[in-house]
């Protein structure tokens, strides 16, 4: 189409619409040239100057010719062939990678696994295998990350969850009775072992901890594993008053500051911030109708990856989604992650 004839158009575009058909040309740029992406996948991954094997990570490669275009690379050290998709989640994936940017388009947008398999023309086992593939890499680029400064700390509780298809299994057995939505609650009353404890903190500058600590009432040596290394000596802890955080701030050098029961701040300290981040996410899991626990640790993951760049453009998410993904090695397979375990710390 010539360039006057769509100047005309847009000029007769509504301004209320015209952010939106700028968003879409924005995207169709970026997916007609994918080249970029490449790039910038090789300079993330390689950050610090050297190829290395995803195998042995040994740095003593070299170039092992092309396949379909793809340049591949033999290393000396464990003689084993490797593509830059070794080890990433579109590896041996028979999908176009314009069908894996349309689909982390739709996580962006929060679709179901169906509507994802419907957008995108895949199966919806595909989907839930998809969809934890990307997660478990984003995982594994972001680690667990480091708070600094006024810390506010907490935790937070889900009913341990085993949710899934286990009509057809033949090494899952039930260790309880199903509980059925809608009906009476069943199991036993305030905190126990039915329920996993989830540890949270952040500092003013927007840094996140989370992770799975255990089940039932928080501990002070899981609270310890959860912070030890992670929180910078000499912070601030910012907590409620219950037992355990006065203990680890002495052990790990933090100055503590306790906000009594009852009340919601204590001079200049308070905890709102993380009460409010406990909010959101429990706002955030509700679209899922329940998430397993064994996988609840890519959803925390994906809710602290969101929180980061909640600020970003849509189509900046999705670049920075599909670039994360593909620059860190992540290993896992469909047998994997039907056979996972919860991941406390």
């Amino acid at each position: 189409m010539p360039k006057a004839v769509i100047l005309a158009l847009l000029k007769r575009v509504a301004s209320i619409d015209l952010p939106e058909i700028l968003v879409e040309v924005e995207k169709g740029i970026f997916k007609s040239d994918l080249s970029k992406l490449q790039n910038e996948i090789q300079e993330t991954r390689y950050s610090s100057g050297q190829y290395k094997c995803p195998f042995c990570s040994d740095d003593h490669i070299v170039k092992n010719g092309k396949v379909k275009g793809n340049q591949r690379y033999l290393c000396r050290n464990c003689c084993k062939s490797f593509s830059q998709q070794t080890q990433t989640p579109t590896a041996y994936s028979k999908k176009e990678i314009k069908v894996w940017i349309d689909y982390i388009e739709c996580m962006i947008k929060g679709y179901s696994l169906r509507r994802c398999a419907w957008e995108c023309g895949i199966n919806l086992a595909t989907a839930f295998f998809w969809r934890h593939k990307i997660l478990d890499a984003l995982s594994s680029f972001m680690g667990k990350g480091e708070v600094d400064g006024l810390v506010e700390a907490d935790e937070c509780y889900l009913r341990y969850s085993y949710k899934g298809n286990h009509s057809k299994s033949t090494r899952f057995k039930m260790p309880r009775a199903p509980r059925k939505r809608g009906g009476e609650s069943v199991g036993k009353r305030g905190l126990s072992s039915e329920q996993v404890c989830i540890g949270t903190a952040l500092d003013r500058t927007g840094n996140i901890l989370i992770g799975m600590i255990g089940t039932g009432r928080a501990k002070y040596d899981n609270l310890k594993c959860f912070f030890e290394g992670y929180i910078a000596p000499h912070s601030i802890l910012c907590t409620d008053s219950a037992h355990g955080y006065g203990k680890l701030a002495i052990q790990l050098d933090l100055e503590h500051k306790a906000i009594p029961s009852g009340k919601h701040t204590n001079g200049i300290y308070h905890i709102q911030h993380i009460n409010a981040f406990h909010s959101n996410f429990k706002s955030f899991l509700q679209k899922f109708r329940g998430v397993s626990t064994k996988h609840l640790h890519s959803y925390l993951m994906w809710f602290k990856w969101i929180e980061l760049f909640k600020d970003e453009k849509e189509i900046l998410k999705i670049q920075k989604v599909y670039v994360q993904s593909q620059a860190s090695y992540s290993l896992i397979s469909n047998e994997m992650i039907r056979a996972r375990e919860p991941l406390f710390v």
